[in-house]
């Protein structure tokens, strides 16, 4: 365009020429000539001027070069990423992993993240194991243009119960989640799909954000359960969650983090006895808890130095339920009736925490420490204990390496020593969790 603009400058620069130099008696003509390329000239000019107007509205496919504004990504093409996750366990009793492996690859996450439209963003998070093959980690849409600063997701994504929760294992300061999120919600921490409202807001000076969820259900559905009728059949069954974050500043270098939240919903529950293939009712389910994060980075060394201490407490109640079903037919009455059988689920309540600690001691190299304690349902209720050490190394931001030892104490059986070795890496641009 801007040889556009030469050209008729030039040409125009060049008639005006023409009509300075020394003319013959048909000057008058000469002028007429002048007179309307000076009028063509200021029309080419004009013209110019809004080609460029134009082409300033269109993609630029040289502003990542010359670092005009503009949209860089003109052909709509989506961020794609993938993290691989490894995890070599070598606990001198044998494996401790979920599928019995020494050294495999725990997940490879791929994502693929784009603006959809000036309202919604797009995010898909898919994981693949050998253990679970290809499944949906997260997939949802978020609004981008809600008014009164309201955000809402739609779809799959890590619910906010706690703080760990609410990223990837891979991403974690530790190798794996901690065992009050194991054991309450699964190895891979609680997902939910549904709606996810939230809002930051700073009434009091310091900022705040209450985070709202309504998902299908609190836990996935164990096949090996049967109660009849869908957890999920009524409203009252579906999953809910709230939790209200308070973030400070305290000075330049620290801050503090301190969140409360709670979480209902519907699940199956096994009965004590079993009456044909009916094994369970639906229960409720309520878990609540409270996070702590403080955090220092100091200005002057925040390459070199920092430190994060983190606590999670958490508490599960399950109701007891009870009520008669259909059990076997009467035979000796006419017409066979089925006698009434009563059931029940029984009523647990457990809770358990951690205390967590990671200090940077190089510009890529962290220790840390971390103390479990929780009522572990598989025990009924009996207490597990677990303590671990850390030493992460970061070649880059895209690369993990991380070894862990660790002293596992169930309250029944003999304490088991957990040697775990992880790698991880990222390819693309993988975006960062939520801070």
């Amino acid at each position: 365009m801007r040889v556009l603009t030469a050209l008729c400058l030039s040409m125009a620069a060049a008639t005006t020429m023409r009509g300075q130099v020394p003319t013959t008696p048909r000057d008058s003509a000469a002028r007429a000539k002048a007179k309307a390329d000076s009028i063509a000239r200021a029309d080419s000019i004009a013209l110019v001027r809004e080609l460029e107007k134009l082409q300033g509205a269109r993609p630029d496919t040289t502003s990542r070069v010359t670092g005009a504004q503009g949209p860089t990504n003109p052909r709509l093409l989506p961020d794609f990423s993938a993290v691989g996750d490894f995890v070599a366990d070598l606990s001198p009793k044998g494996s401790t992993q979920e599928d019995g492996t020494r050294i495999g690859v725990r997940e490879v996450e791929l994502a693929v993240q784009a603006a959809v439209d000036p309202y919604f963003r797009g995010d898909v998070f898919l994981g693949i194991s050998d253990e679970e093959g290809i499944s949906i980690e997260q997939a949802f849409l978020t609004t981008t243009a809600l008014p009164h600063e309201l955000e809402l997701k739609i779809g799959r994504f890590l619910m906010p119960v706690g703080k760990q929760n609410t990223t990837h294992r891979h991403d974690l300061h530790t190798v794996e989640y901690p065992y009050v999120i194991q054991k309450f919600f699964g190895p891979e921490g609680q997902k939910g799909t549904g709606l996810w409202l939230s809002r930051v807001f700073a009434p009091f000076g310091f900022y705040q954000e209450i985070q709202l969820t309504m998902i299908d259900r609190i836990a996935e559905k164990n096949d090996s359960l049967e109660t009849g009728v869908a957890v999920n059949r009524t409203l009252g069954g579906l999953g809910y969650s709230a939790r209200l974050r308070n973030y400070w500043d305290l000075n330049e270098s620290t801050n503090l983090e301190v969140s409360a939240w709670g979480l209902t919903g519907v699940r199956e529950e096994p009965t004590l006895t079993a009456v044909g293939n009916i094994n369970a009712l639906n229960a409720r389910q309520t878990t609540g808890g409270l996070d702590f994060t403080f955090r220092w980075r100091p200005l002057q060394q925040g390459l070199y130095k920092s430190f994060i201490l983190q606590s999670e407490w958490m508490k599960q109640s399950t109701r007891s339920v009870s009520g008669f079903i259909p059990g076997p037919l009467c035979r000796d009455m006419c017409p066979p009736v089925a006698i009434p059988v009563f059931v029940a689920t029984e009523r647990t309540n457990y809770g358990g925490g951690y205390v967590f600690a990671r200090y940077q001691i190089t510009q890529r190299g962290f220790i840390g420490a971390r103390y479990d304690q929780v009522q572990d349902p598989e025990f009924a209720g009996g207490t597990t204990h677990a303590g671990s050490a850390y030493l992460e190394f970061f070649p880059s931001e895209f690369s993990k390496i991380t070894a862990m030892y660790e002293r596992y104490a169930p309250p029944a059986g003999i304490d088991i020593n957990r040697i775990l070795l992880q790698a991880t890496f990222a390819l693309g641009p993988h975006k960062p969790h939520p801070f």
